[in-house]
């Protein structure tokens, strides 16, 4: 297939891409390195050969988004590209809102353009809010709530799509995908998680086990769960790409489907840095500080739609195989 992938030098799209590639798929990869590099897609340049293609361009001007469609036009698009630190949409909401939500629109008037009608939006769990204990774990009908600028813009996207979806020819369709927390990097350590500043446990608890931390900040110790610190369910980024390649399999018409990507087990930020400890075969120095505002105590998905409606089986999300593989990556950069 030709498939165009947006956010393609980012942490999730740059994974998409290489088992896109793996998979023989043709790939054109938009992103404007606001927060990737260049170094991202000459890794994917070396993998793809002819295969892949990239475009650097701003989502946000519609002109420059159909004229990058136009060079090469998709059979679906995968859409990763967007914004995601919670406490920076916390202090620029508009900037989120622009990239997010604007960018959003105007990728679908491109495809618009160039008749472009599948599509795979990537979503987030944060539209879920802070759901009562007694909605864990979260199904897809749980309300959303959202209590950041960040969730907002991405429940905003998802009603647009939906309204994009039902507005169109009958050919249109698209998967939501809520993500709940990803993690680790491709198992041959040919890519991985790349963020600077980096806000992730995983890559943080092993930047301090390299020695590039000089410890790592547990934020709260007094939660009401088991070992007290948050509880969390995390999926390996590789999962959650074959997550999208599931999706595409179910692409419905005229309608928007919506599917958590989790895999129903969460696990605490004390259990985390174990698993990471044992992959890094060291100590990991860390302090308890104080929690931060909007923090859960317990986010864990309810994936029972994703696991009946396709194929999809999160076979290296344990925190053993995440742990190990992210640490591949963190050695491999000296």
């Amino acid at each position: 297939m030709k498939i165009t992938v947006t956010g393609a030098a980012g942490y999730i799209g740059s994974h998409a891409c290489l088992s896109l590639l793996d998979a023989g798929h043709d790939v054109h990869g938009l992103d404007n390195f606001s927060r990737s590099f260049p170094r991202t897609v000459a890794a994917l340049e070396r993998v793809g050969r002819d295969h892949f293609h990239f475009t650097q361009v701003e989502l946000c001007d519609p002109r420059a988004a159909e004229a990058a469609l136009q060079s090469r036009p998709p059979e679906i698009v995968l859409h990763f590209a967007a914004l995601a630190v919670v406490p920076e949409s916390v202090a620029s909401p508009q900037l989120y809102w622009r990239n997010n939500v604007e960018g959003t629109a105007s990728l679908l008037t491109a495809m618009e353009g160039v008749h472009a009608d599948k599509l795979i939006f990537s979503s987030s769990c944060a539209t879920y809010g802070e759901p009562a204990a007694a909605l864990m774990p979260i199904a897809e009908t749980c309300p959303q709530h959202p209590t950041h600028p960040y969730g907002r813009s991405k429940l905003a996207c998802e009603q647009l799509v939906d309204h994009w979806v039902r507005c169109g020819s009958p050919d249109r369709g698209a998967v939501i995908l809520r993500y709940f927390n990803v993690a680790g990097g491709d198992r041959l350590g040919r890519l991985g998680e790349d963020h600077e500043p980096e806000t992730h446990l995983f890559p943080n608890c092993l930047r301090a086990a390299a020695g590039r931390l000089a410890e790592l900040v547990v934020h709260g110790g007094d939660f009401p769960t088991p070992d007290g610190t948050c509880v969390r369910d995390y999926v390996h980024v590789e999962d959650l790409v074959d997550a999208h390649l599931e999706a595409i399999k179910v692409m419905p018409s005229r309608s928007a489907t919506t599917l958590n990507v989790g895999t129903g087990h969460g696990a605490s930020v004390l259990e985390v840095l174990k698993a990471c400890e044992a992959a890094a075969g060291r100590p990991i120095p860390f302090r308890l500080d104080a929690r931060r505002a909007g923090d859960p105590p317990t986010l864990v998905c309810d994936p029972r739609k994703i696991l009946s409606t396709t194929s999809w089986r999160p076979t290296r999300s344990s925190l053993d195989s995440i742990a190990r593989s992210a640490w591949m990556w963190i050695q491999s950069r000296g």
